[in-house]
């Protein structure tokens, strides 16, 4: 099965474990000795191939001497977050999702807070179920079949819950590149309803959309899309190319996205203006 991979989560906490190790100069063997664990069970958690529960992560911790409280919280909140990333929704199209975009709507499930800068394709979260099979059809590569684009529809649908969700749904913020609005497709009226559907989403109090006019000139994102993703105790930058995606988790690499977004943000029109901007655009296309 597809989803049987590992969460990126999963994966993260193995590795941050992993390093504390190494930190402290112990090999596999004497860590093995200080956690009573096997070097193959430490071995399996460290490459992300286990699951590991809270109330286990807490005395691999004692033993490896850990004592900063802030650490202590985030390791083993990240790892309440792999367990519950066991019982989501998407468990159900574990068999027919790549691992990276399991792990995107995994990470999205849990996010407080999504920033996106899209130049290409409407956000994934603020697509229009017309727009979405356009989107499908003309990104992905092989010829589905009407069964298949109906699934990755349905999951995208899914996804964009996180938005109108009764607790706490997540503070999004988009950056759109004015080109999309200009964007020709085969049916132009999906164009249509598409700016209907994110001046709607738009109006919602946690949801900002910022369109960058043609005029902006260079900016620090001319490179392409991303996503800036935060959980309460993570923040990754995610980056989706033609076959594959990309998850960054480096904190110095995160930073320049912050920067980039942020300036963005600058030479963007205010969400006011860019509201009346796509109004203005819907009221020509009629």
């Amino acid at each position: 099965m597809i989803g049987d991979e590992p969460s990126l989560r999963q994966r993260w906490l193995g590795s941050r474990l992993a390093q504390l190790r190494r930190e402290l100069g112990l090999s596999l063997q004497e860590a093995s000795n200080r956690a009573e664990r096997s070097t193959a069970s430490l071995s399996r958690i460290e490459n992300g191939l286990v699951a590991l529960r809270p109330r286990d992560v807490r005395p691999l911790l004692d033993a490896y001497g850990v004592v900063d409280t802030d650490l202590r919280e985030t390791l083993i909140a990240v790892a309440g977050e792999v367990q519950a990333e066991r019982r989501g929704w998407w468990v159900e199209h574990n068999d027919r999702l790549s691992p990276s975009y399991l792990d995107l709507v995994r990470l999205e499930a849990t996010a407080t807070r999504i920033r996106t800068f899209e130049v290409g394709v409407f956000p994934g979260l603020l697509q229009h179920e017309r727009y979405a099979r356009a989107v499908i059809r003309a990104t992905s590569g092989t010829s589905l079949s009407e069964e298949e684009i109906d699934h990755f529809v349905s999951v995208r649908k899914q996804r964009q819950q996180i938005l109108t969700r009764d607790k706490d749904p997540v503070d999004f913020h988009a950056v759109i590149h004015e080109t999309l609005l200009h964007q020709c497709l085969d049916e132009p009226d999906v164009r249509t309803d598409q700016l209907r559907c994110l001046v709607e989403h738009a109006e919602r109090p946690n949801v900002t959309v910022q369109v960058l006019p043609l005029t902006a000139g260079t900016h620090p994102a001319l490179t392409g899309a991303f996503a800036l993703l935060t959980m309460h105790r993570l923040e990754i930058a995610h980056v989706e190319l033609m076959t594959s995606d990309v998850s960054i988790e480096e904190p110095a690499s995160i930073q320049r996205y912050q920067n980039a977004f942020a300036v963005l943000t600058e030479l963007s029109l205010s969400p006011e203006a860019s509201a009346e901007l796509l109004s203005n655009k819907i009221d020509i296309e009629g």
